[in-house]
């Protein structure tokens, strides 16, 4: 697992130097601001301002946004210096914004000292990381010669190869094509998973093409190669929202997403302890304030509800969790009391037997979710359009039962016609939005569902978390996906 090891050492090292680049900045554009204003520069406690402080950690949040505490950032030197740039622009932004709304003494309340602090922020940063850290990737690189593996249709003429040949750090090639075709539910051909398992020395790096093999298919392969210590990466517009940075897609010129958990750990290992803290504490805060803000939709929602049908404001029903335990699920009641949910379930089971898709919107495309219901209300159909009907969740999320983000909950029949690795989906606590919600949500299909969520469980951290957040509230006002 060298590779791991050198990641975080470049992001140890990589964060140590931005903040000691920082203060050295600083520092020169003290000196600056005492020559244009004929006065002694002194490096004394007098000199210190606490927006240096907010400056500090515009640059790290910046960094860590543009993503250049990963790996792939030194892949390609000229990507990496634009890509200091940007970063250290959008800390000046954010440092001055913060400044004026909080108003800050700012490096001496000087305009000069700002823009020459960080103008030699860049020039010392870029030299630090491309002309010497860049030695330890270099080093690395080349120690190991491991191939890197690429999997998909026509692999040897795709723009993936033809891209990674320009880039440091991949060296051997060696395309592979599967042979059958047949996708979901069918595991890894055994060509393939020998070629990963058998190659000497191990493989440096995995890129599958989502598009090419199953999502079975897929995860088996991605078990054999993390088992040699290989980076994974797939590629495929299901995963396009997982790459928050967009560095990797900034990088390969298509959408790519690394795999950076072993999917062989334990469920309550998948997550590191902080990680999993942080969740916790972000779920707790923002659905307790969801609750305390959405108070007065929650009172004119309850009155349409109970004047359009008789019956509760509220539908309670038995879901599926975390390792497959149950819990009371709650949301308003969009269809009529006593109805018959045989159609549904029946819906279902073909929908993940059989891949079935009989149903289509209004705009005549296919949707994988029953349309045309007839108990559904009227007004429960807006609320469904809209998602929200999915409002009162944060009161589970509030009581740990789900999360802010993670897969939908499952029905309790639903996971009765799952197949053996659509169960993986229920390693994590299911959430109220997830990437689903932003990625087309009755438009994917259950498989396609399951793919996305699985590797939600691989890649999941804060800045998914609050980048998938973010992308869920105008998904979910334009009804984008909604059926």
């Amino acid at each position: 697992m060298r590779a791991l090891s050198l990641r975080g050492r470049l992001r140890l090292w990589g964060v140590v130097a931005d903040i000691a680049i920082a203060l050295a900045s600083y520092a020169v554009a003290l000196v600056v601001y005492s020559s244009f204003h004929e006065s002694r520069f002194a490096l004394t406690t007098q000199a210190f301002d606490w927006g240096l402080i907010v400056a500090l950690v515009a640059i790290i949040a910046a960094f860590v946004y543009t993503g250049l505490y990963k790996l792939e950032a030194w892949v390609a030197r000229p990507l990496h210096v634009i890509t200091i740039l940007k970063a250290t622009l959008i800390a000046l932004m954010l440092t001055a914004f913060l400044s004026f709304m909080f108003k800050a003494p700012l490096f001496t309340s000087s305009r000069l000292t700002v823009f020459s602090a960080f103008a030699a922020f860049f020039v010392l940063d870029s030299w630090i990381r491309v002309g010497l850290f860049d030695r330890i990737y270099r080093r690395d690189v080349s120690e190991r010669p491991g191939a890197t593996i690429v999997i998909g249709f026509d692999a040897e003429r795709s723009i993936l190869v033809s891209r990674l040949k320009e880039l440091r750090g991949y060296g051997r090639i060696l395309a592979l094509q599967p042979m059958d075709r047949r996708r979901n539910g069918f595991g890894a051909e055994q060509a393939l998973l020998w070629a990963i398992t058998s190659s000497q020395p191990a493989p440096r790096q995995l890129f599958i093409d989502g598009p090419s093999v199953g999502h079975k298919a897929a995860f088996d392969l991605i078990a054999a190669a993390q088992a040699r210590g290989a980076e994974v990466y797939i590629a495929g517009r299901l995963l396009n929202e997982l790459d928050t940075t967009h560095l990797l897609l900034r990088l390969f010129e298509m959408p790519v997403m690394r795999v950076r958990r072993d999917p062989s750990l334990a469920p309550a290992t998948r997550v590191g302890r902080v990680e999993g803290v942080f969740k916790r504490g972000f779920d707790v805060v923002a659905s307790a304030a969801a609750l305390v803000v959405l108070s007065p939709a929650f009172a004119v929602i309850a009155v349409l509800i109970k004047r359009s049908s008789p019956g509760p404001v509220f539908f309670r029903q038995e879901r599926v969790g975390r390792d497959g335990a149950t819990f009371e699920f709650l949301k308003f009641r969009t269809m009529t009391v006593s109805n018959d949910e045989s159609a549904h379930r029946d819906y279902v089971r073909g929908l993940i037997e059989k891949g079935e898709v009989a149903c289509y919107d209004e705009q005549g495309v296919e949707v994988y979710k029953l349309v045309g219901d007839d108990r559904v209300t009227r007004v429960g159909r807006v609320l469904r359009k809209y998602s929200l009907d999915e409002l009162p969740q944060f009161w589970n999320v509030l009581r740990g039962d789900m999360s802010i983000v993670g897969p939908r909950p499952a029905l309790s029949y639903e996971v009765d016609a799952y197949k053996p690795w659509h169960r993986m989906r229920l390693s994590v606590t299911p959430g109220v939005s997830g990437l689903w919600q932003i990625s087309g949500r009755s438009r994917v299909s259950f498989d396609e569902m399951v793919f996305q969520d699985v590797m939600y469980t691989y890649n999941q951290s804060p800045l998914t978390d609050v980048a998938i957040c973010l992308r869920t509230v105008p998904a979910v006002l334009m009804g984008k996906g909604g059926a």
